[in-house]
């Protein structure tokens, strides 16, 4: 039988979020991984925050009460409303063609990646990390690996494509949030945060935009990130196991771009 997994921490308790230096107050545990690798949600002024166990130490035990200072019925159309702007704008389809959820999957990694045209609003949602983390993904623009692939996986969701959170260690030891996407029989890296990051760092204009942080197998991204779990913003008790059919090689980087490039002409037209 399965050991229990059980939380070091409890809902209400004050505690110090080692990394930053900075205090909050624990608001709900997202995913129990096991000790010391256990996901709470921490407030943190007034803003709702992800952190791995390891990170947080008590400061004080305490219970307190929460409130939803915001209309959720809202911000729930408004969150509705963007993805489904993304889905339009994209020419996101619903497909069990491979090579249509490879093309979904790269252009709206390609979107999150170059995309700066967001509203700048000053919003908490609460206690919902589902709504929190979505909200500044999709609405201010937020840049964060957790809320840059559970934007990605609830987008790609919409579509009835299988994408999965995974937590990951990167090579300075930090925690880091990617996604694996089903295409066919087998699961592919992709990070949109990464992805971001080689954008940025490369200042090219759009129309030179080339993907290299998608369609990864095992041999080429697990240099860099340790897999550690599945994690289900959703479902606290949810199945952490990794699959066992990652790919171990990339799918093609000029096959990839060539169908990003062809599948965007095909949309503008």
């Amino acid at each position: 039988m399965d050991k229990i997994k059980k939380a070091k921490f409890s809902i209400g308790d004050e505690v110090l979020i080692i990394s930053s230096n900075t205090k909050g107050v624990i608001e709900d545990v997202t995913s129990y991984l096991g000790e010391g690798d256990n996901i709470y949600l921490v407030k943190v002024n007034n803003v709702s925050k992800m952190c791995i166990e390891s990170n947080l130490r008590i400061l004080k035990k305490n219970k307190m009460d929460f409130y939803i200072d915001v209309n959720e019925m809202a911000v729930n159309f408004q969150i509705e409303d963007k993805i489904k702007e993304i889905i339009d704008l994209l020419g996101l389809k619903e497909s069990d063609d491979p090579s249509i959820q490879l093309l979904n999957a790269c252009k709206l990694q390609a979107y999150l990646a170059t995309n700066e045209d967001y509203d700048d609003i000053e919003y908490n949602i609460g206690k919902s990390v589902t709504q929190n983390e979505l909200f500044h993904g999709l609405v201010n623009g937020d840049f964060d690996s957790i809320i840059n692939s559970y934007v990605y996986s609830e987008i790609l969701k919409k579509i009835k494509m299988d994408v999965l959170n995974v937590a990951m260690k990167s090579e300075d030891g930090q925690f880091y949030v990617s996604n694996l996407v089903l295409i066919e029989d087998s699961y592919y890296y992709f990070d949109v945060t990464l992805e971001t990051v080689v954008y940025q760092d490369n200042k090219v204009n759009d129309d030179e935009f080339v993907l290299c942080c998608g369609a990864l197998g095992r041999r080429s991204y697990e240099q860099f990130f340790v897999p550690l779990c599945i994690l289900d913003f959703h479902n606290a008790l949810g199945e952490s196991k990794l699959p066992n059919n990652i790919a171990m090689d990339d799918i093609d980087i000029d096959l990839v771009n060539k169908l990003l490039t062809l599948g965007i002409d095909k949309n503008e037209k």
